[in-house]
């Protein structure tokens, strides 16, 4: 063997061992070593993998084989011919395979017709072949059909093997978003407190010694403060981002709307000169509470902050239609741009823009909503116009 041709044979063997193909029978494979004798009108079928030095058979028909040795098999000479279709229609006539093991058997094979199959990158790891222990002729017809049916199992080599990469690769994901989440809930955790001591000493060294701090100072430690506060909300929205996975959807409960939506009001101190507008019936919905609630806590947050207008109005609507429940969150706020509504819903995608307070967002409250809608196995829309405010419509299944 020259140097060339065992370079090719080495990397014929690899691309082999690419595949990963399991000496299992498959119920796939099966079904076209049937089609193949179907096609062709040939009593005998056989899927061969062209090893060093065996030749093994994924799957076969009318016959009970496992392998032979290569230098025996037929299916070796398929990959070394240059024949688009090898056919031996009669090997008891040709002189070099008139006293071969498997022609002079008691079952023999006399006729014999194999198409190699290749791998993506052009090798031939193996043959499907149609043979019997009688003459035969195939027509162009026939030819074009064992071709098919070739592509066919290439394709289901590779097709297999691209599922079976992609199943490595999402349980490599799980496993890397599962560290990612103990990470950020650790760390996230083990900030909270620091913070909290930040603004509780901020608070201190301005009350003690107030009178022998300057207005710079002063300022100074508002900085501190806030920024505190900010990183603080930052943190506490991460670990909803990262909770928001330990809901149970199946955890159901039948509730009125108004009971959350005042529970809201509450909770974020809404002033009374915002027009905060409940729906018009106070349906009675079946559903997981909490995440209902953090849904619409986190929009009507939102509509709060970034609101420009003198007179802030949020509206709130819940309907049921057919086998749905629709909730709005309307308001008269900033807005948003067309070109970023997708965008809106990425985790740390923010819209530049500044609140109420002159804070920008850290783009995770829109992004735990849109986690939390998918888990109620529904989907969340916008309606914005830059201006004027925002629609934020939630359609989830009963």
């Amino acid at each position: 063997m020259t140097a060339a041709i065992q370079l090719t044979e080495e990397s014929r063997l690899k691309a082999i061992q690419k595949l990963r193909i399991s000496r299992d029978r498959e119920k796939v494979f099966d079904e076209l070593t049937e089609l193949a004798c179907r096609l062709t009108e040939v009593p005998r079928s056989l899927i061969s993998i062209v090893e060093k030095d065996e030749v093994w058979f994924k799957s076969q028909k009318g016959l009970e084989l496992n392998s032979s040795k290569r230098e025996l098999s037929f299916c070796s000479k398929v990959i070394a011919s240059n024949e688009e279709v090898f056919v031996i229609e009669d090997a008891r006539k040709i002189e070099s395979l008139e006293n071969h093991p498997e022609v002079i058997a008691v079952d023999p094979i006399i006729f014999y017709a194999g198409v190699k199959l290749m791998s993506k990158d052009g090798y031939p790891i193996g043959a499907i072949c149609v043979l019997d222990n009688k003459p035969h002729k195939l027509s162009e017809e026939d030819k074009n059909s064992l071709l098919m049916v070739g592509d066919l199992i290439q394709r289901q080599f590779e097709l297999k093997k691209l599922n079976e990469d992609l199943l490595v690769q999402t349980a490599i994901l799980e496993e890397n978003n599962e560290m990612l989440k103990s990470f950020a809930h650790t760390v996230s955790h083990d900030m909270k407190m620091p913070l909290a001591n930040m603004v509780l000493t901020t608070d201190i060294v301005s009350k003690k010694y107030g009178e022998a701090i300057d207005d710079s100072g002063k300022k100074y430690l508002k900085f501190i403060k806030d920024a505190a506060f900010g990183l603080s909300d930052y943190v506490g929205q991460i670990l909803s981002h990262y909770e928001s996975d330990t809901f149970l959807i199946e955890d159901r409960e039948v509730f009125d709307i108004y009971t959350i939506l005042e529970a809201i009001q509450d909770i974020l101190a809404i002033p009374d000169d915002v027009g905060f507008q409940l729906p018009e019936d106070n349906i009675l919905v079946n559903i997981n509470k909490s995440v209902l609630e953090q849904i619409l806590f986190n929009l009507i947050a939102n509509a709060l902050k970034y609101n420009d207008k003198e007179t802030v109005i949020i509206k709130i609507d819940a309907v049921e239609k057919d086998n749905f429940y629709i909730f709005k969150v309307i308001d008269n706020g900033i807005g948003i741009s067309e070109d970023k509504k997708e965008e809106i819903f990425k985790m740390f995608s923010t819209l530049d823009v500044k609140d109420r307070n002159g804070k920008k967002g850290n783009g995770i409250g829109l992004s735990t909503v849109k986690k939390l809608v998918n888990k109620l196995n529904g989907f969340i829309s916008v309606n914005s116009e830059l201006g004027k405010g925002t629609e934020f419509i939630i359609t989830v299944s009963k």
